[in-house]
């Protein structure tokens, strides 16, 4: 048997072997899972908190990039959630999007969880997460809301809606159009960039013009909900609100803040509308010295052994310009 035909046998043999290894004890091929996490995700071992995060009209949970390893590295489970619509949905699809099926993605994971979550909504994020406290009290230990709009339970949802628009000076190249009896906004460059997006860093201006999608804030639904004291106004509410507002109007913030009081509101200077892009570390802060507040919910293991939760990031090479008052005793 010549050389060559050796090697073609022994590398047959690597080949058989390494198949064999793909396959499970019973002789059946392994089944791929192509999603990208758990749609239940279990309880936090070891005690650790859980915090979700919710975006606003017009985003996606791409834009959460930057603070959820700031928040892992504290030692939280963090779920990101992604609303509907998707990036390549076209006008027509539209038609049969409601604020429910919208907002089904977060709904399902609270459905489906066996403990308590931090809800961290921004913007338009506000209505989806005021819903989800309503529906599932039990499940959340508190709402926070950034830069978002926050109904109350004395009006209807569509009320912060109605006040809001006083502050809103218009939406410069957005592509306004009605599916159905819903109004969705594609938001335009020239908007995002100046309105929303005017103090983040060119390539996250450049990632957001790949992942912009249709948004809504489903007025015509919001109108005929109405929010109860029992259930969503029994559940701690937060508010960050940012100085430099183009988007949400600050003086608008503090309207609904005023409007309907929180337990604790925080203030972040310099930011402009996206905070989590442009002040991640200041913003991860600020939603850590809230979950701390319900410590005998999350015991964070690698957090405990630091004054600070800025001390424990920067053991891991981050950067110092971080807050030193977020502290965990």
């Amino acid at each position: 048997m010549g050389s060559s035909r050796v090697s073609e046998v022994v590398m047959s043999i690597v080949v058989v072997l390494v198949l064999l290894q793909l396959l499970p004890a019973n002789g059946q091929p392994r089944k791929c899972n192509f999603k990208q996490r758990s749609p239940c995700p279990p309880k936090p071992n070891n005690g650790l908190g859980h915090i979700v995060l919710v975006h606003g009209a017009g985003q996606g949970e791409w834009f959460w990039y930057k603070v959820t390893p700031i928040l892992e590295a504290a030692g939280y489970k963090v779920t990101t959630v992604q609303l509907g619509p998707s990036v390549t949905m076209d006008v027509d699809s539209l038609e049969n999007v409601s604020f429910s099926t919208y907002s089904k993605p977060l709904f399902d994971l609270l459905e489906c969880i066996d403990h308590k979550v931090l809800l961290v909504a921004h913007s338009a994020g506000g209505f989806n997460i005021a819903v989800a406290m309503e529906k599932y009290p039990n499940k959340i230990l508190a709402g926070v809301f950034i830069a978002a709009y926050m109904p109350d339970t004395t009006h209807s949802m569509s009320y912060v809606l109605d006040q809001g628009a006083n502050y809103t000076e218009g939406w410069q190249d957005t592509c306004i159009v009605k599916s159905g009896s819903t109004t969705w906004y594609f938001f335009g460059d020239g908007f995002l960039t100046s309105k929303l997006y005017h103090k983040c860093p060119p390539e996250d201006i450049a990632l957001m013009r790949t992942q912009k999608r249709p948004g809504s804030f489903f007025y015509n639904e919001m109108a005929e909900m109405h929010l109860t004291n029992e259930n969503y106004g029994s559940v701690d509410r937060f508010y960050i609100a940012i100085e430099d507002d183009l988007a949400v109007a600050t003086d608008y913030q503090h309207v609904m803040i005023a409007n309907f009081p929180v337990k604790e509101q925080k203030l972040i200077n310099g930011s402009g509308h996206e905070v989590m892009l442009s002040k991640p570390l200041e913003l991860a802060a600020h939603i850590l010295d809230i979950a701390r507040q319900y410590s005998s919910h999350f015991v964070t293991a690698k957090a405990s052994r630091y004054r600070t939760w800025a001390g424990w990031v920067e053991m891991r090479a981050k950067p110092k310009s971080v807050l030193r008052n977020a502290l965990w005793d």
